[in-house]
């Protein structure tokens, strides 16, 4: 929940938290981490992981987790000019996830990470904008 990665990852300037508004109000939520975590991810030293992506559930169902995972590479961009690559571990059971990820362009890298909800995925999206 992104309660939970907000009190942990609060202090630390290396975690980037992005809350995604509609209409004005709070509809989702990531953060992108530059810790020393994503090197479990990516090899690339300018890869941010992305981690904890949630929408609320009164936007669930109204393209807002489409909508931003499709802006992140212009988002990157402007926001992360020095990074290129964005990874993520996605559950190996969650299909509907993997394949929005898909369409957006994030790649399966192969490498695969055991967590306590099981196996995840390892995918990868180039932003190809490092400065």
């Amino acid at each position: 929940m992104p309660i939970e990665i907000i009190e942990k990852d609060a202090k630390d300037p290396l975690k980037h938290f992005i809350i995604i508004k509609a209409r004005g109000e709070d509809a989702g939520f990531f953060e992108l981490d530059e810790s020393e975590d994503r090197k479990k991810y990516s090899n690339n030293p300018k890869a941010l992981l992305l981690r904890g992506f949630s929408v609320n559930p009164k936007y669930q169902g109204r393209g807002i987790a489409t909508g931003s995972i499709y802006a992140l590479p212009e988002f990157m961009e402007m926001e992360f000019p020095d990074f290129d690559q964005v990874v993520l571990g996605v559950n190996a059971r969650n299909i509907p996830a993997q394949r929005l990820y898909q369409k957006a362009g994030f790649e399966d890298t192969g490498r695969r990470i055991m967590r306590s909800k099981g196996e995840q995925l390892v995918m990868s999206l180039y932003t190809n904008k490092a400065k």
